[in-house]
């Protein structure tokens, strides 16, 4: 006895107008809670703190001819911390156009985030039914609903969906899956404007995302595997497809250079393959970069079988250093070679089996760290493309074992479906905001410094932001807790450095922020936060001497050093002034207020201090004439100062 009506299963599995209703309904069904969000981890970078799409489409030009970090770090040079460069204008350019119409609201963002993963779910249904039409027949159609819809409920892609940013990666398959299409039109019309399709549809996904480039080798293993076996139709394939590989790299390197992989970072956070010994970073051993890799190729295949737990972050250190022998690295080794050797074995009497591991293995291959770094160990983003290589074998899997009756596989499709379903669902509100994130991914990701001082950033933005003394107590406290933890984990790591010396700044712990600013600048001359902070440090303990302690001259010394390294700063002038006053240099006090006024006009205090100098020396009618102007720029300025008008 059946226990749903056979129709509608008949239709569940074969009808394509209800597969195209129901993957793109699943589709905002499963990430309907995300609209909600706001702009999380990286969407600051590529959408609310970048300069070139906050100009909307007169941005755009810029947003080409640029790194795609340019327009966050402002400046030139700066984006050449991250190791090869980034070149992906494209889902730039498309947040232009839609900061053009809409601002800034993060909503429509996220709409936009779902609806492009959704049009990705049809174009996999489509593709792969076409493909797989020659070989599968009357199950091309089942076979390509059920690879869209693990697909698209996958909770490993949560990260490339709820983070706007991840956009990127949905575009490059999307884009690289209709260049096949037009690809297996060619080969079916022989008309070669498809070809002139499948080129700027390449392009398109070459633009979107550099890993694009894997479909430079899987879309002519999937003409011959499963479509054309004539090496004659493929030729004129393939070379399409390698010109415009060719432009897209001349482009590429015309803006970035010609040197793909750029220069090896000494920065833990750049580059997970160094270890710190005797006060510097230095080369990982062999062996512990074997480990490191193959134990990351393992994870991949464990989140792609097993979904949980997930988190943002697996940079440096957690991932452990296990050496090339650990359970997980063996498992590595062993999996990975049978998968290689069975695709090259079996390519004739199991393509389709082939096929799923060439999707799975050539983008992968991209990230993986084996033949250039790619700044992290692992990352749940990096498996959005080769994760549909997994989705087409199971899908090859449930065909094939309920080959005589397909609705049966609807029995084991619907369970998976259903916990993967709970799991993205339950996943999504961890990315709302950067805040939510952090503290949910921390419980996870316990070893990671970087996500340690991404929290110590948190808690001090709560303290520039809140005017509850108890809590920004309490922040104070976190934030130099979750610094501290980052530095216990990467030592030289000079972000976690600046935030601690920024966490001792606001608690007035000057002396401890100076030594945090010096050391950083010690090693890292160019960074200009901690140059900057080091002169306001400098300056706020020479105030803070002068007033705890009445040390007048170690005042002046910290003074002069900050205004040193800040000739323009207003109040480390004023300091100077009072400091030279207090003891009786009324020439030098008159000297730094007066320097005050040519830099700033209508400063009221510089006015009301040059007053009092002036009263000091018995000068009543100048001190007057200074006092009357200074009540005139701010008639409360008596009351500021501790004084009532007469």
């Amino acid at each position: 006895m059946t226990l749903v009506n056979p129709s509608f299963l008949n239709r569940i599995l074969f009808d394509g107008k209800w597969h195209l209703i129901i993957l793109f309904s699943f589709t905002f069904l499963l990430y309907a809670n995300t609209l909600g969000h706001e702009f999380a981890l990286d969407d600051g970078i590529v959408i609310k703190e970048n300069k070139h799409v906050k100009k909307g489409i007169s941005g755009i030009p810029e947003i080409f001819s640029k790194h795609s970090f340019h327009g966050f770090f402002k400046k030139s040079g700066k984006e050449k911390v991250v190791a090869g460069g980034r070149y992906r204008p494209m889902t730039l350019a498309f947040f232009a156009c839609i900061y053009e119409i809409f601002g800034e609201d993060p909503a429509i963002y996220h709409f936009f985030s779902i609806a492009v993963y959704a049009l990705l779910g049809i174009v996999i249904y489509q593709v792969l039914k076409k493909l797989f039409e020659k070989i599968l027949l009357d199950k091309a159609v089942p076979f390509a609903f059920f690879s869209a819809i693990i697909f698209i409920a996958h909770p490993v892609h949560t990260e490339c969906i709820a983070n706007i940013k991840g956009m990127d990666e949905t575009a490059s398959l999307l884009f690289s899956l209709i260049a096949l299409w037009f690809s297996l039109e060619f080969i079916d019309h022989k008309k070669y404007l498809r070809l002139l399709f499948t080129s700027l549809a390449f392009m398109t996904a070459l633009l979107s995302k550099e890993n694009a480039i894997a479909y430079l080798a899987i879309i002519p293993i999937a003409c011959y595997l499963l479509y054309a076996k004539d090496w004659k139709l493929l030729i004129p394939v393939f070379v399409t497809l390698l010109i415009t590989a060719f432009v897209f790299l001349v482009i590429r390197g015309s803006i970035l250079g010609f040197n793909p992989f750029g220069s090896v970072s000494k920065e833990l956070m750049n580059n997970p393959y160094l270890s710190y010994k005797n006060g510097e970073n230095i080369p990982m051993a062999l062996a512990e970069k074997i480990g490191l890799i193959s134990y990351s190729l393992f994870e991949y295949i464990r989140l792609l079988l097993v979904p949980h737990p997930l988190t943002h972050d697996y940079y440096p250190k957690q991932i452990p250093v296990l050496g090339p022998y650990s359970i997980q690295s063996v498992l590595a080794y062993l999996i990975y070679s049978g998968l290689i050797i069975f695709a090259f074995l079996k390519f004739r009497k199991s393509p389709i089996a082939s096929f799923s591991i060439a999707c799975y293995l050539l983008p992968l291959v991209l990230v993986s760290n084996i033949f250039f770094p790619i700044g992290t160990n692992l990352g749940e983003r990096f498996i959005f493309m080769s994760s549909l290589g997994f989705c087409i074998f199971v899908s090859f899997l449930l065909i094939r074992f309920f080959s005589k009756n397909g609705s049966h596989a609807l029995y084991v499709l619907t369970p998976l479906l259903i916990l993967y379903s709970i799991k993205t669902i339950t996943r999504n509100p961890v990315w709302h905001d950067n805040a939510t994130l952090f503290k949910s991914d921390i419980k996870i990701s316990t070893q990671s410094a970087k996500l340690h001082n991404g929290l110590a950033g948190i808690y001090l933005e709560r303290v520039r932001d809140s005017k509850d003394t108890l809590e920004v107590k309490q922040a104070l406290i976190e934030a130099k807790k979750e610094a501290e933890r980052a530095i216990e984990i990467n030592p030289l790591y000079m972000e976690a450095h600046l935030q601690l010396g920024n966490s001792y700044y606001y608690s007035k712990n000057f002396e401890k922020a100076i030594e945090e600013y010096n050391f950083i600048l010690q090693r890292t001359p160019e960074d200009e936060d901690a140059f900057k902070n080091l002169q306001y440090s400098l300056r706020e303990r020479g105030r803070q001497i002068g007033l705890q302690n009445g040390d007048v001259a170690k005042a002046k010394d910290l003074i002069k050093k900050s205004l040193g390294m800040n000739q323009d700063d207003l109040e480390a002038l004023m300091l100077m002034g009072i400091a030279e006053g207090s003891e009786g240099n009324t020439d030098n006090a008159l000297y730094y207020f007066n320097q005050v006024l040519k830099k700033d006009p209508k400063n009221a205090q510089a006015y009301f201090n040059l007053g009092i100098a002036y009263r000091n020396v018995d000068q009543i009618i100048k001190s007057d004439s200074m006092f009357n102007k200074a009540v005139q720029l701010d008639s409360s300025i008596y009351i500021k100062n501790g004084q009532f008008k007469k």
